[in-house]
């Protein structure tokens, strides 16, 4: 279960990470509200990303 939800937080943080990324570079889906808030989301999710990623290595 453990595996699944570390599998499970990369998804949606990666997920995330590109929809703030396509936010800061083109603008899609929020249309640039605030970059601020964009650069804050994509360090929190990188942040995210990284730790699941460890967190996975060590199970194995």
């Amino acid at each position: 279960m453990s595996k699944f939800l570390c599998l499970f937080s990369t998804a949606v943080s990666a997920l995330l990470l590109l929809v703030f990324l396509l936010d800061i570079v083109a603008g899609v889906p929020f249309k640039k509200a605030s970059s601020l808030m964009d650069i804050i989301f994509i360090v929190c999710s990188a942040g995210v990303v990284a730790l699941s990623i460890i967190c996975l290595r060590q199970q194995k």
